[in-house]
């Protein structure tokens, strides 16, 4: 762990009044080089009193190995990268994101294909850590990857191989131990088109201060779509939200999905 990363980690657990927990990892491979990645999640134990942005931050370890049969370290570069939250929950631009975080980390070392596809496992990896916990209850998250390259990578086959341990078997897929690739990677399901016309507008008070979608603020007695759970958004930024989970961005809550 590099020291920002241990700096950050104590200043947050000095606060009794939030969790840390490590999320286990699991690695995925293409043409010899080997992304591995794992997470840190610091939740609120209480409820603060406003609204306050979860800090989200990507580091990353560049490992040139000098051989790869004694996978020795011949070259190890560290990254970090803060990310705005809501980059995450907006698909199209964490994709963009990602992929300009693995050029920077990587481009003059492995195939752009493969990097593609790094940046895709990376993906999914976050995806799964972010669907787990309520933007409400988060003060952090943060990804811890290495990336491992062979002096000489394999020639390109534009597949990746996923390497999941046991516990992170168990800890995201019940320990099933014949787990269904078409099935983990096909994502959040959407709402239902009759659940989203069944959301009703509000008017928001000085109470609703921002949207946790867009972070924009409210203006005071203006309308906002709201859930059921009594959460409110812009309308736009919920609907749009809603066509890609079925899920309350703060709370969880879940509406029927699509057929």
């Amino acid at each position: 762990m590099d020291p920002a990363a241990s700096a950050n980690s104590r200043r947050i657990n000095a606060d009794a009044s939030v969790s840390s927990r490590e999320i286990p990892g699991w690695a995925a491979n293409t043409a010899g080089v080997t992304l591995r990645i794992k997470a840190r999640v610091v939740t609120r134990l209480l409820q603060p009193h406003q609204d306050i942005e979860p800090q989200f931050i990507s580091h990353f370890c560049r490992h040139t190995l000098s051989s790869s049969s004694d996978h020795v370290t011949a070259e190890c570069v560290h990254f970090t990268i803060p990310q705005p939250y809501c980059h995450i929950s907006h698909r199209p631009t964490w994709e963009e994101q990602t992929e300009q975080m693995f050029f920077h980390v990587a481009a003059n070392h492995v195939n752009p294909t493969d990097l593609d596809l790094l940046a895709q496992a990376f993906r999914r990896y976050t995806y799964t850590v972010f669907d787990r916990f309520p933007i409400t209850e988060l003060v952090s998250m943060e990804f811890f990857s290495i990336i491992e390259i062979p002096v000489t990578p394999s020639a390109s086959t534009g597949r990746l191989h996923y390497l999941i341990p046991r516990e992170a078997n168990e800890h995201f897929f019940g320990g099933d131990q014949d787990i269904n690739f078409v099935q983990f990677n096909k994502g959040p399901s959407p709402a239902s088109t009759t659940a989203v016309v069944g959301l009703q507008m509000v008017t928001t008070t000085a109470e609703d201060s921002s949207c946790s979608i867009c972070l924009d603020d409210f203006e005071v007695m203006t309308q906002a779509l709201a859930m059921p759970c009594g959460h409110s958004f812009h309308e736009g930024c919920l609907k749009e939200w809603l066509q890609r989970r079925n899920s309350c961005p703060l709370c969880r809550f879940s509406l029927p999905t699509a057929e």
